[in-house]
């Protein structure tokens, strides 16, 4: 009998391949998807099998040709995310272009988040600046008007929002503070992202995690909830940012490599070119090293006044020990730390003790870790509590 050692890879390689591209994750840890059937068991490798004893000579001339061709393959896979990595980086230096054309924010967004910062916002002071975001307020009267949060007046008519004010007012001031930055952060994501379209999801779950852990985290660090909140959201933006650009670059300039050999009469470099699709291999290291630093210069140029972003986005960036880190950053990280922890585990991509091993490292004190246990933390609370 042979012995299969598998060695578990890194939790944090893991983790990013979980939210990427989550069948490739599970493979890392040997998990199959439902019904999936490993070659080994298939019929496909018993016919190998007996067409080996036969044509073994063939095959092996096939498996040296179809190597070559991979080969190639790769080599023009190089070729084009050099391109796209230069274009990623180049279009990520414009920090203004990067902030209101990609992600779609604005000055009125800055100024929003800015007042709900303050004890004295209300949901008149809201909707004045609100207003002057038109996909927000379509959004807030879509969520409102969902079937579960609909409400019915003495007749039993459902009652249909179809004002701002209305909208603001039916979710009150405490869960406005929750659901507008949640929301102003989700229409940052992609909207496509073929062929792995589970990667808005994810993220969308990971930052989710990451904001409400912090936030019933920050009062033992003595932090205002409000301010961890939205910093563990949007210091999710460069992540944002580089996924967006990185389909959006992928299609371009795989058109244009696409058009040059189309129009060189290039037949192996097109056949190559068909068999490419975006690369999650490609995409993480440049979100593992970009991401924090883009997040750092977007909060440098929205200029918040009432929160304290940049310099927790500086600290992360230092890699300051958590000891000699500010409260914020604290917070930031352990926040981030248990959002990966949470997320590994609801998706079993742990392997016998490593979910203790894991959760061992968390510097959450533990009454309120288990809190955080018993608690779904991937949906917004705003209109689930309503």
């Amino acid at each position: 009998m042979v012995e299969r050692l598998l060695t578990p890879p890194a939790f944090a390689k893991r983790f990013n391949y979980l939210l990427l591209a989550p069948e490739l994750a599970k493979a890392m840890v040997g998990r199959r998807a439902p019904g999936e059937v490993s070659y080994a068991e298939s019929e496909q490798s018993f016919t190998r099998r007996q067409l080996l004893k036969v044509e073994k000579d063939a095959i092996k001339s096939k498996l040296e040709t179809a190597k070559i061709q991979a080969n190639y393959v790769q080599q023009i896979n190089q070729q084009l995310h050099s391109v796209i990595d230069k274009k990623l980086l180049q279009t990520l230096a414009d920090t203004q272009d990067v902030c209101e054309n990609l992600l779609n924010w604005s000055e009125h967004t800055t100024n929003l988040i800015d007042l709900l910062a303050t004890p004295s916002a209300t949901i008149s002071k809201v909707e004045a600046i609100a207003v002057n975001i038109p996909w927000l307020v379509d959004e807030l009267l879509k969520q409102i008007n969902q079937p579960q949060y609909r409400r019915r007046d003495a007749r039993g008519d459902v009652i249909v929002v179809d004002t701002l004010k209305t909208a603001l007012s039916f979710i009150g001031i405490d869960n406005v503070k929750r659901v507008i930055p949640a929301l102003i952060y989700k229409q940052t994501l992609p909207l496509i992202s073929d062929p792995f379209p589970q990667i808005k999801h994810k993220v969308w779950e990971y930052s989710l995690i990451c904001a409400r852990t912090a936030e019933a985290i920050a009062k033992s660090h003595k932090v205002n909830p409000f301010e961890a909140y939205t910093l563990a959201l949007f210091s999710q933006l460069g992540r944002s940012a580089i996924i967006k650009l990185y389909f959006r670059l992928f299609e371009q300039v795989h058109l244009d490599f696409l058009r040059h050999a189309q129009k060189a009469k290039l037949r192996n470099l097109h056949s190559a070119l068909v068999h490419l699709v975006p690369d999650p291999k490609r995409l993480l290291p440049l979100i593992d090293e970009h991401s924090d630093k883009a997040a750092l210069h977007l909060f440098e140029y929205m200029v918040f006044k009432r929160v304290g972003y940049t310099s927790a986005m500086q600290q992360v960036l230092q890699d300051v020990l958590p000891v000699d880190a500010d409260p914020l950053t604290q917070v930031l990280q352990q926040a981030r730390y248990y959002a990966k922890y949470r997320m590994l585990k609801d998706n079993n991509l742990f392997l016998d003790d490593e979910n203790d091993k894991f959760i061992a490292g968390c510097a959450i004190e533990s009454e309120l870790l288990q809190k955080l246990h018993n608690q779904t933390l991937h949906q917004l609370p705003i209109l689930t509590d309503l």
